[in-house]
């Protein structure tokens, strides 16, 4: 049975916004840079802005950063980059990822950060038995790793064999937390 337009219901729900996106709305390029540059240091010259390159791997004495106007970005001639207000982040706080750095400069003027989307959550739930299984694998191969660098040395010292062995086996029951607890460190740091 087909439905009259207006009797549809609107399945459709107002796009979300990415974090990234929510950073170059938000934060125009010439407020980061002027926090980045100092207060005072940027300099108007016709419609752009210019001052020495903020970015902590270019050291320059003359004034070759330039902040264009409206939403056209910033270019540094001495260093020859250039980009967005979350490129500028990225590069001058020397963070690897974009949505990190684009959280970071909305957190530096107040923002608050956008939710992620459903999807993203959903998407989490599927992935995490794998997560789970490759944890509980390196969990397992760091284990071996572990006892036969760091603890079977240790036991080549002990000449009573009932000794050693029970020694190997208290320490094979330490290294399972030691071991879980690096992988699980590695996991909620990327």
């Amino acid at each position: 049975m087909i439905m009259p337009q207006d009797a549809r219901q609107n399945t459709t729900t107002a796009p979300e916004r990415s974090v990234i996106e929510a950073a170059k709305e938000a934060v125009p390029v010439i407020d980061l840079a002027d926090l980045l540059c100092g207060p005072g240091q940027m300099r108007r010259i016709g419609e752009r802005w210019a001052a020495r390159c903020p970015l902590p791997d270019h050291d320059e004495k003359t004034p070759s950063f330039t902040v264009y106007p409206g939403d056209r970005g910033w270019y540094c001639y001495g260093c020859l980059r250039g980009g967005d207000v979350v490129d500028l982040g990225r590069l001058a706080w020397g963070l690897g990822r974009a949505d990190v750095a684009a959280a970071e400069v909305l957190m530096s003027f107040g923002h608050d950060i956008p939710p992620r989307p459903r999807p993203w959550y959903a998407r989490q739930e599927r992935q995490r038995p794998m997560r789970d299984k490759v944890a509980e694998v390196r969990t397992e191969v760091l284990m071996r790793r572990l006892f036969r660098f760091v603890f079977e040395p240790m036991l080549v010292g002990i000449e009573d064999a009932d000794e050693r062995a029970a020694s190997a086996r208290r320490m094979w029951a330490e290294v399972l937390p030691l071991a879980a607890r690096l992988v699980e460190g590695r996991r909620s740091t990327g």
